[in-house]
């Protein structure tokens, strides 16, 4: 009897994870790299690419990465045409609306694997809300053709989404090499709000490929949300191709 309560809770519990559960957090990408990444030193990065989901217009990304010395970056990225309001929180705005966002960050290596990135966003709007994410990402490479990147984000105002102030996220990445042009990865991306945690817990697994070039990389990647219901529509794909000078 009590082993049955016990699934049965489970259940109830997954139930209610699945109704309110969406593919990828907005909050991971507020930041100005394209996704989790440690500094390298004396770089200058630039990027364009797009995502989009199912039955949805594509939204363009934009962003550029200057390193300064060994140990610090900054960098900007600029989000077209989103929908996302989770910046802009003073006024109740029309859903069918598109804000443009602005991403400006720093990032400063803690040592040469262990990097701390701040980033502030910001909705081109006149009444933006305040808020910002912080970043601890560490890279460990085990082996010439295995790495593995973790990273630790607290996000804060209106960085953290709506009835939120804080909200904690996550980034488990393990990146294969193959050749000297081919690089595969399979992330794990958690999310949770502690004071909102009914509705804002997400969890989506980023498969990601990226190719060398000559004169670029291209990355193509999907996220997809393993708890969310009606996962084909709120999945994201993305395409981006990125230069560095």
């Amino acid at each position: 009897m009590q082993k049955s309560y016990t699934i049965l809770k489970i259940l109830i519990i997954l139930q209610i994870l699945v109704q309110t559960t969406y593919a990828l957090d907005p909050m991971y990408e507020y930041r100005y790299t394209l996704g989790p990444e440690i500094l390298v030193p004396d770089a200058f990065h630039v990027g364009a690419g797009f995502y989009t989901r199912r039955n949805a217009d594509g939204r363009l990304i934009l962003n550029t990465q200057v390193g300064l010395a060994d140990e610090f970056e900054v960098g900007l990225k600029w989000l077209a045409g989103t929908k996302d309001n989770w910046v802009i929180k003073r006024e109740k705005h029309n859903e069918k609306l598109n804000w443009h966002i602005i991403d400006i960050g720093v990032k400063f290596a803690l040592n040469p694997h262990l990097t701390l990135q701040a980033d502030v966003p910001l909705a081109l709007n006149k009444n933006w809300d305040w808020g910002g994410v912080l970043s601890l990402t560490r890279w460990n490479g085990y082996a010439k053709n295995l790495s593995f990147l973790s990273e630790f984000r607290l996000g804060f105002g209106g960085a953290a989404g709506d009835e939120s102030h804080v909200k904690l996220a996550g980034a488990f990445v393990p990146n294969f090499q193959i050749g000297q042009s081919l690089r595969v990865s399979v992330g794990t991306i958690p999310s949770f709000s502690f004071e909102n945690s009914a509705n804002d817990f997400m969890l989506d697994i980023l498969p990601k490929v990226e190719v060398g070039l000559k004169w670029f990389r291209l990355t193509g990647e999907v996220a997809i949300g393993i708890l969310t219901w009606d996962a084909e529509r709120y999945n994201r794909y993305a395409i981006f191709i990125v230069s560095d000078v």
